[in-house]
């Protein structure tokens, strides 16, 4: 084989090699066949029946980091030659890996771009109430996407952005993920910059979380300090998007006489509520 045919894989683009291969019967067998590493005199190299020419390269250590991470098993019993044959989760890495890198929007992503220019202007971007309408939006974005099972692939957002908000929106995402409002799924992450060169990292795919349904749609078990926080966060958004100068006005007013009595105090009284204490 010669030197321009043999242009070394990643770990990844190695990985859904040989998922197709594998994944293709042997014409005369009708059997899927696992993908031979064969070492030879000067070198070494992969057969298979469904891998053409050129065919890239891979080295037995990459191999090696690959099965030690699940990706693939090897059978070592082939005389010196190796028998590669993907895993379950490695074929799993390799679908989520063309489900996030898709560059494809699943939905109108208006109502996020609303909500990061509403977080972004205010005071504190990473309080609550300016943190939960990007929650709400993601949720929304997911719902009119067709709820997917593997949840909110989010590579494809940053572009969709405009580019000053990009790391804001990764430092986000990692505050809900750590709050407990989204969960990472997958092993998959990657590194974003923004028009000033800044880097922030963003899981691959997240998932809504429980805790966030409790909040964002009044579901059994939202403890009375988080219903506190979640109204007074509502009703800066609500004010924010007020023309009626009357109703902004009354709206302001009711959060600044919840913030004065105090967010203990109200959270007693919405105790009462939820478990029919006040008469």
């Amino acid at each position: 084989m010669t030197e321009e045919l043999n242009e070394e894989l990643n770990e990844l683009d190695a990985l859904a090699m040989f998922v197709a291969a594998h994944a293709q019967p042997d014409p005369r067998t009708g059997d899927r066949e696992p993908i031979w590493f064969i070492s030879f005199a000067g070198g070494s190299g992969l057969q298979h029946h469904a891998l053409t020419e050129p065919i890239p390269r891979v080295d037995e250590a990459l191999l090696e980091d690959m099965h030690t991470k699940g990706l693939i098993s090897i059978d070592y019993s082939g005389r010196g030659n190796l028998k590669i044959t993907p895993t379950p989760f490695g074929r799993g890495v390799t679908e989520a890996c063309v489900r996030v890198n898709n560059p494809d929007l699943i939905a109108d992503v208006g109502p996020l771009v609303e909500a990061a220019l509403f977080q972004a202007e205010a005071d504190n971007p990473l309080a609550w109430p300016a943190v939960r309408p990007v929650l709400a939006a993601l949720r929304l974005y997911w719902q009119m996407g067709g709820f997917s099972q593997h949840g909110i692939q989010l590579f494809a957002l940053p572009a969709a952005l405009p580019d000053e908000y990009s790391t804001l929106f990764a430092s986000t995402i990692q505050a809900l993920v750590n709050g407990g409002y989204l969960a990472a799924s997958g092993e998959l992450s990657a590194v974003f910059a923004d028009d000033r060169g800044r880097k922030s990292r963003l899981p691959g795919e997240v998932v809504i979380t429980e805790k966030a349904h409790t909040i964002l749609d009044g579901w059994p078990g939202a403890a009375p300090d988080e219903l506190v926080d979640n109204l007074l966060a509502v009703l800066a958004v609500t004010a924010a998007h007020e023309s009626d100068p009357v109703r902004k006005s009354r709206l302001e007013a009711l959060a600044a006489t919840i913030k004065e009595v105090g967010v203990s105090i109200t959270s007693e009284v919405i105790a009462k509520v939820v478990t029919g204490g006040l008469m």
